[in-house]
């Protein structure tokens, strides 16, 4: 039945409290008397009394029925419920005032479970090894940054997988500094001729290898080389990655001729790289480490671009190669 009236807060229906009502007004009478005020039979009145006798508002002595005062009975039970009220209301003020904070916690669980960046450090072992696995669970281009790898014991074991790689029908790009042309351009050949597309920076900043869309291999140190290699698997960090490789593959030039000499076409990729170190505002012995050349040689091929150019100064260079769209 359901709970209501004013003995709902202690699990009494109306019939309940109505039952209660006529104890009050007959406290000390016998259960007979009850059951003639409720208009039933002794067993049903005794049936009827069960939930007061339960809550103990009332008592049952023999066939006597007494009512305990409510004064006391109610209001002890009045001041129980409203101390858990206030003690509730008290946990429930505690618990709306954590609610922040275990927001909070909640968040950083999800961030650490679901925001896990894919990038891993590696010491040493087979690099080799390392590059021909990680381009055997990848598929895209192959993209190389080699700012010095003709100096690494590695370089040929890994040149003949990027060869191997090609042949399989896979596309190779790769961004030398320009001193690599009287450093090893041996190498940058072997490479050309293999089927990749090579391309030259005065300067490249650092290692990296793009191995297709799924990985990229890079030192743990922009500036420098420490023996420790990151292996980037993050998909929007090898993009990134990809991204800036495309950059400066769009600023690089195309390789010049591989005998020594240079081909009418080729020659204005030597300008751009002169012109590119001209522009920045650098000094003959700067080009001269940036492109692997000899102060000599610098100072004769500058002078030979002013006269080809037909001006006197370096700034007047680039605004003459400008105008005949060299740069």
């Amino acid at each position: 039945m359901p709970r209501s009236g004013a003995l709902g807060l202690l699990g009494l229906s109306a019939q309940d409290e109505h039952v209660y009502r006529s104890v009050l007004r007959h406290s000390g009478g016998t259960l007979e008397q009850l059951a003639d005020e409720l208009g039933c039979t002794t067993d049903r009145a005794d049936a009827r009394l069960q939930p007061l006798l339960d809550a103990e508002l009332v008592a049952l002595d023999g066939a006597v029925v007494t009512a305990r005062p409510p004064q006391e009975v109610l209001g002890e039970v009045a001041d129980l419920h409203l101390r858990r009220l206030l003690q509730e209301g008290e946990a429930l003020e505690a618990l709306r005032s954590a609610l922040p904070s275990f927001a909070a916690e909640h968040r950083s669980a999800r961030k650490t479970a679901e925001a896990t960046v894919d990038v891993f450090a590696v010491q040493g072992g087979d690099v080799a090894e390392l590059i021909r696995t990680l381009t055997r669970e990848s598929v895209g281009d192959l993209c190389w940054l080699r700012p010095d790898q003709w100096r690494l014991p590695v370089t040929d074991e890994i040149d003949e997988w990027v060869r191997s790689a090609i042949a399989s029908g896979r596309r190779s790009r790769a961004i030398y500094p320009a001193r690599v042309l009287e450093e090893a351009p041996d190498l940058v050949r072997a490479r050309a001729e293999a089927g990749e597309h090579v391309r030259i920076l005065a300067v490249v900043p650092c290692r990296l290898s793009i191995l297709g869309t799924q990985s990229a291999l890079m030192p743990d140190r922009w500036d420098g080389i420490t023996g420790r290699r990151l292996v980037v698997q993050e998909h929007s960090l090898v993009g990134v990655l990809r991204a800036y490789f495309d950059s400066l593959w769009d600023k690089a030039m195309a390789v010049p001729g591989f005998d020594g000499g240079w081909e009418e076409g080729d020659r204005v990729d030597e300008r751009r790289l002169l012109l590119d170190q001209l522009a920045s505002g650098a000094k003959d012995e700067q080009i001269a480490r940036a492109l692997g050349l000899s102060l000599r040689t610098v100072r004769r091929r500058v002078a030979d671009l002013l006269a080809e150019l037909g001006v006197e100064s370096r700034f007047h260079a680039g605004v003459e190669a400008v105008r005949r769209g060299w740069i």
